[in-house]
């Protein structure tokens, strides 16, 4: 690791870990400790057992920004390219625009749009190959499920003053309701086979937590 890019990753986090300490606790700075973390392990995962090169500062910068511009918080007036302005223009990193690539293809919301047959093939062949982003991909679904994906739901939920569960009522979106329309579906989603192999404890455990809640609600009381 070469003495500009500590300087780089120094830098980095210091930005990152600012820019999350606005937001509630489901996507602070823990969660992206916890996604880069997952993210190197599935990369390391990946050299040693295949002969595929992967780039874990790449890796390591793409987690730790992968949510800055996300959807979900981001204001109207804010900039569009956080990212690749403050490592390309801000640190001169050679990677940035690389890195700043995979961050935008990061996001549940952002895959349920993306149709391999209608796609421009260019970009289908990218994302279906980019290792990097694939191993960023599935840290940041693992945060998502099992007990820690459990608690950021209901963290979220109640910044967003959502319920959290309304027996017999499909109509109204709750923190369980979630559970139905996105967690359950990412183990499927997974890219890596480190990554199928952790999502398969995690979503089991999901799935046990959702069969209690439902247990203890039931009108027998």
């Amino acid at each position: 690791m070469s003495d500009n890019y500590n300087h780089v990753l120094k830098e980095t986090r210091n930005m990152v870990s600012d820019y999350m300490s606005k937001f509630d606790p489901s996507h602070d700075m823990h969660h992206i400790d916890r996604v880069t973390n997952i993210a190197l392990y599935i990369s390391k995962d990946l050299l040693t057992t295949t002969n595929a090169s992967i780039d874990l500062e790449v890796v390591e910068l793409a987690a730790l920004c992968h949510d800055i511009d996300d959807h979900k918080y981001k204001q109207d007036n804010e900039d569009q390219q956080v990212v690749r302005d403050f490592l390309v223009n801000n640190l001169k990193y050679s990677k940035g625009d690389l890195v700043a690539k995979i961050i935008d293809h990061i996001g549940y919301t952002k895959e349920k749009k993306w149709d391999d047959e209608k796609d421009d093939p260019e970009e289908v062949h990218w994302r279906n190959h980019c290792l990097e982003l694939h191993a960023v991909q599935d840290a940041d679904k693992l945060d998502a499920i099992g007990a820690i994906g459990i608690l950021r739901c209901a963290a979220f939920s109640g910044a967003r003053n959502r319920p959290l569960f309304v027996p017999e009522n499909d109509e109204v979106s709750t923190a369980i309701s979630h559970f139905h329309e996105k967690l359950f579906k990412l183990k499927l989603l997974m890219r890596t086979p480190k990554g199928r192999q952790l999502a398969i404890e995690r979503h089991e455990f999901m799935q046990q937590f959702v069969n209690q809640i439902q247990q203890e609600t039931l009108k027998t009381f």
